[in-house]
């Protein structure tokens, strides 16, 4: 029989990987044994055929005719490989019993700890019956003490013979063998509680995967739902944001009616409070009726009014309005009145390709350009006009006699050409309509202005609609009122939009008209001033000493204001209790102060409000 290595069995066994392992090479190093002892005997017997090797299938591995059971060298081997196996099991109970610090727990306790959290109360009762774990008491698992050589152990013997059923217990002491095997069986155990901890760990890690690969399945289905909930959280918003600055909206109405009312009140109050006496004056006749209206035409204050009540000064023009005045100016010069007769003024032939070229890099360069417009019906109102200088940019300049190159000139350049231009003949009567364009353009804005709320309101809706015939304002809604109630100023108005087209020759393209046209439809929705976007609103961020007229305070507001703009007070009610005038504006906000106290009885808070209108 060949002989199988002793230490690498036991070795095998002091790896403590598998307790079955640790059995069977402990069974492995028992029939070494039995076949040294087997072959010792055999070198003592006399006979030369007792030298031959004995097969153990075939003959018992100990000889009746010889007991010598070898010497100590083969047995002290197994007595040393079962100490290094007893140091390998406690250094691995004491990794898994002992904490890494003071304070910290077990991984056996962590793990216990782990499998309690996240097992059903009753799946984790029954690993813990399984384990041998008793609810409440210590932990018992890797407890079971190893066998040490010389200790006392009881085994069962035979059966007792007044008790069949009963065996009878023998005290013996452990022996190098006993003792590896007594090893064997406490690792057996301690493998067996390590794995069922194992198989629960993995049960557990299979049902959090699962729960993982549902919350990720449920994430991506959020993820896909976001934008549109976005888009409809969007909505929402502007919805409330509408909806809650209505009342804003209603409130500068009603100050702007307010006044009116209160300035009717004043002149009534002086014409009856101013009379010192009584005078009697002897008529024929007292009209019971309403007086007609003045049938004259309104006449002019000076030659160089633009139309009776509109003066030809300079006036300040809305930031606001910028870029669709620009469009305005962009209209080429053979669609004005005063310059479509004067193309053969234009220059030369290389001057005049200096001022096409010219034009053209700047109608590139602001097609290139964002226009800074706030949001609402006027940006679709840009569009159009973005749309409209990229048709005039398009315009052919390529022509072989000089009065063809001239006409196409006349078709492409704009005011601002003629201004910057060589020829004086043209220079003038540019600056001319250049100057009486910006006044008329500030002029109809205040005129807007002046009309009531309503009427602003109603012709706002269908100027953004574009159901509004802006070139004859005789035909807008409610324009029968507006006459009743300030029939000059009405007058006044038609005038003034009657002269604004007539500006522009009788032959006009389609592009100029509708720039015309949509500057005055930017005015009618620049003048109500009902997108809640566009309005002035805050709240106050520093509160004054006193509230009282000219204290100081800082607010906090949605846009940057201009100086001069007027703001109202609102407290938590929605009340109006007083008036501020904005001073300035830095990084820390704005600094207002209080021009109108009404309601003194009012305490200020953080929480109040302000709103207003966009500009001065």
């Amino acid at each position: 029989m060949a002989q199988i290595p002793l230490n690498s069995l036991l070795q095998s066994a002091t790896n403590l990987n598998l307790g079955s392992q640790l059995q069977t090479a402990a069974m492995a190093a028992e029939l070494q044994m039995n076949s040294m002892i087997g072959e010792t005997a055999k070198q003592t017997a006399p006979t030369p055929a007792a030298a031959a090797a004995v097969d153990p299938l075939v003959q018992p591995t100990f000889s009746k005719a010889a007991d010598s059971y070898g010497v100590m060298r083969h047995i002290d081997p197994v007595r040393d490989h079962f100490l290094n196996a007893r140091v390998g099991i406690e250094t691995l109970r004491r990794i898994a019993l002992e904490g890494v610090g003071s304070k910290s727990r077990s991984l056996l306790q962590r793990v216990e700890d782990y499998l309690k959290k996240h097992l059903p109360e009753a799946e984790y009762l029954a690993l813990m019956s399984q384990l041998g774990i008793e609810k409440g008491a210590p932990t018992t698992l890797l407890k079971k003490a190893l066998p040490t050589l010389g200790s006392k152990f009881r085994i069962p013997l035979r059966e007792k013979p007044e008790a069949p059923n009963a065996v009878e217990l023998v005290e013996v002491e452990h022996n190098t063998h006993s003792a590896l095997f007594g090893a064997g069986a406490v690792i057996s155990d301690d493998i067996r509680s390590i794995e069922a901890l194992r198989l629960a760990l993995i049960n557990v890690r299979r049902r959090q995967q699962k729960a993982l690969a549902d919350a990720q399945a449920d994430l991506a289905e959020i993820e896909a739902r976001i934008p549109g909930e976005q888009d409809r959280l969007g909505v929402l918003e502007r919805t409330r944001s509408e909806s809650l600055d209505d009342y804003l909206v209603a409130q500068r109405v009603l100050v702007d009616h307010w006044r009116s009312v209160e300035e009717a009140h004043r002149q009534r109050r002086r014409v009856i409070e101013r009379n010192v006496g009584l005078f009697y004056v002897k008529q024929r006749e007292t009209p019971l009726t309403q007086t007609l209206p003045d049938p004259l035409e309104l006449r002019f204050a000076s030659a160089d009014d633009l139309v009776p009540g509109c003066a030809n000064r300079a006036t300040p023009l809305a930031e606001e309005l910028e870029p669709f005045m620009q469009a305005v100016l962009d209209i080429p010069v053979a669609d004005w009145a005063m310059l479509h007769e004067l193309s053969h003024l234009l220059p030369s032939r290389t001057r005049l390709e200096r001022m096409v070229v010219a034009r053209r890099q700047r109608v590139a360069l602001r097609l290139g350009e964002t226009a800074v417009v706030p949001a609402g019906a006027l940006q679709g109102i840009v569009a159009q006009n973005r749309a409209l200088l990229g048709d005039l940019a398009g315009r052919p300049f390529a022509a072989s006699t000089m009065r063809e190159l001239q006409l196409q000139g006349h078709l492409i350049l704009a005011l601002e050409d003629l201004l910057a231009g060589p020829v004086p003949l043209l220079r003038e009567p540019a600056r001319a309509l250049h100057q009486r364009l910006d006044a008329a353009a500030g002029c109809l804005l205040a005129r807007l202005r002046s009309i009531s709320p309503s009427l602003r309101l109603a012709w706002a809706r269908a100027a953004e609609a574009d159901r509004l015939a802006v070139d004859t304002p005789e035909q807008w809604p409610g324009i029968a009122l507006a006459e009743a109630a300030d029939f000059n100023g009405i007058r006044t108005l038609a005038e003034l939009v009657a002269w604004w087209f007539r500006q522009l020759h009788a032959e006009a393209g389609g592009a100029a008209r509708t720039a015309m046209r949509n500057f005055v439809r930017a005015c009618l929705l620049l003048a109500v001033g009902d997108d809640p976007e566009e309005l002035l609103h805050g709240q106050l961020r520093t509160l004054p000493g006193r509230f009282r007229v000219g204290e100081a305070l800082r607010l906090e507001l949605n846009r940057v204001p201009s100086p001069g703009a007027e703001l109202q007070l609102v407290d938590d009610r929605q009340r109006v209790i007083g008036l501020l005038r904005v001073d300035d504006h830095d990084a820390n906000g704005t600094l207002a102060s209080i021009t109108q106290v009404l309601d003194a009885s009012a305490s200020l808070s953080t929480s109040f409000r302000v709103s207003g209108a966009r500009k001065a």
